[in-house]
């Protein structure tokens, strides 16, 4: 068999150190939305088909066989690019950018063993430039990280806020008060404040590496808000979650996903203790593909309130949900979620049951800036929920039974800054129709946040 180097590779017996730009090129194609040069006379795909039959025609032109990997990547043939390479070796082992290349692609595909065979072959050949080892490394030490038991991850969010409503006062100082009108101060009437706001989200993930997929997962949420003027409302909520999950794979891109949990709570309002809740849950899902899916779910808390003035608010609260997501167009995924929840309190007149329905849209509207790593997202959210008490709070109006019909909207625009890093601004408005003037409010609101994940 005749082999042939032209000047793209020069000769193999050089040890290809000029083949390293090569290489760069060839990543860049590989790991970046990167579109090849597109003949005049030739689509991407017919330029792949060309390629091919050139390849076969020659199979030992390495030149040949590199072009046909490239056009392969272009269009998405990872596996025809790999069986390209793997050919290339067999003709000319020492190839150690072709490695780095086959390293890349494993990685690409999921195949964690064989990416480590090529890439630990990269790291250990003496005359491969530093970079490209540390480049080798790099993913070396990322596959570590997914092939391992043990995983975590993590959100931080730090935002500040604008709100006409701040303390949800009603609108008017004209209230109802023991069966009879009153008129209310008014400083406890709507109230525009300021806050800024921090927020994580930790997660540790253990890995059974069983089939079914199996894993034990725990996760702690941190949240705290605080107001430049009502500060009786600044809120710290810490939540812990903690449960198995299981994942079923029927047939091959579908998924049923399974996870009960146990949940522990509390939260502190303007600086004092508020409730502790303990309780757990269940989570399910059905996904079909990527942009289609299933949900439902159901979580139970039973709170203790720790405040004189709110002992009758002790009790359960059940939530019941599901939700179904499905592609709109390639760039659009549609929402919609339903849920009931019931808030069984001491005191009867607190207790209710609310019903609501919303609706979400996310679009990608690509990279509108060129130092955005990936696509910006575009989301609008529509919900209205209805809710009914149980009975009528003698100390508002002891012959209406208190009923409220909520509207809340909202958008919100992600800007990726770089690969963990996110910037999200959000606008929106919430409506409380209620029978009651005590409790009718609206409130307009925008927030300005900075998102990390690591």
């Amino acid at each position: 068999m005749k082999i042939s180097c032209s000047a793209f590779f020069e000769c193999v017996s050089r040890k290809a150190d000029s083949l390293w730009p090569a290489l760069f090129v060839f990543l860049f194609v590989l790991l970046g939305p990167v579109s090849v040069a597109h003949s005049q006379e030739l689509t991407i795909d017919e330029q792949y088909d060309a390629a091919f039959l050139e390849m076969y025609e020659d199979v030992g032109n390495l030149d040949k066989t590199f072009r046909f990997a490239e056009l392969a990547i272009a269009v998405g043939d990872l596996e025809g690019a790999v069986a390209a390479l793997e050919r290339m070796l067999i003709i000319e082992p020492d190839l150690p950018q072709v490695r780095m290349q086959l390293g890349t692609l494993y990685f690409q595909l999921g195949s964690y063993a064989m990416a480590l065979t090529y890439l630990n072959a990269v790291v250990a050949h003496e005359e491969v430039p530093d970079d490209v080892k540390q480049s080798a490394q790099e993913l070396i030490t990322q596959i570590d990280a997914l092939t391992s038991p043990h995983r975590f991850n993590g959100t931080v969010v730090a935002g500040v806020r604008y709100q006409s409503n701040a303390n949800g006062g009603p609108m008017t100082q004209n209230i109802r008060l023991f069966g009879g009108s009153a008129v209310l101060d008014e400083q406890y009437t709507r109230q525009a404040d300021w806050d800024i706001s921090l927020a994580g989200q930790f997660n540790y993930v253990y890995d059974f590496e069983t089939e079914p997929s199996t894993t034990l997962e725990a996760g702690v949420s941190a949240y705290s808000s605080w107001q430049d003027k009502q500060s009786q409302i600044d809120t710290t909520l810490f939540e812990l979650q903690a449960g198995p999950r299981v994942i079923f794979t029927p047939k091959p891109g579908s998924a049923l996903d399974l996870r009960p949990y146990v949940v522990v709570n509390d939260m502190a309002l303007g600086g004092k203790d508020s409730f502790e809740g303990i309780g757990g849950g269940l989570d399910l899902a059905w996904r079909t593909s990527t942009s289609s899916s299933w949900t439902a779910g159901t979580r139970y808390v039973d709170r203790d309130y720790s405040q004189a003035t709110e002992v009758g608010l002790k009790g359960p609260r059940l939530r019941v949900f599901g939700g179904r997501t499905f592609g709109v167009t390639d760039f659009t995924i549609g929402t919609i979620n339903l849920s009931a929840f019931n808030e069984d309190t001491d005191e009867k007149s607190s207790a209710y049951w609310e019903y609501g329905v919303q609706a979400v849209v996310q679009h990608i509207l690509g990279k509108l800036l060129t130092f955005s790593p990936s696509p910006w997202m575009l989301s609008a959210t529509a919900g209205f929920y209805d809710k009914s008490y149980d009975e009528a709070n003698p100390g508002v109006d002891a012959s209406v039974v208190r009923k409220d019909e909520t509207l809340r909207t909202s958008a919100s625009l992600v800007i990726p800054l770089t690969v963990n890093l996110n910037l999200m601004t959000t606008a929106g408005y919430t409506h409380v129709d209620s029978n009651l003037p005590n409790y009718a409010n609206e409130n307009w609101f925008s927030s300005l946040s900075v998102l990390g994940q690591f």
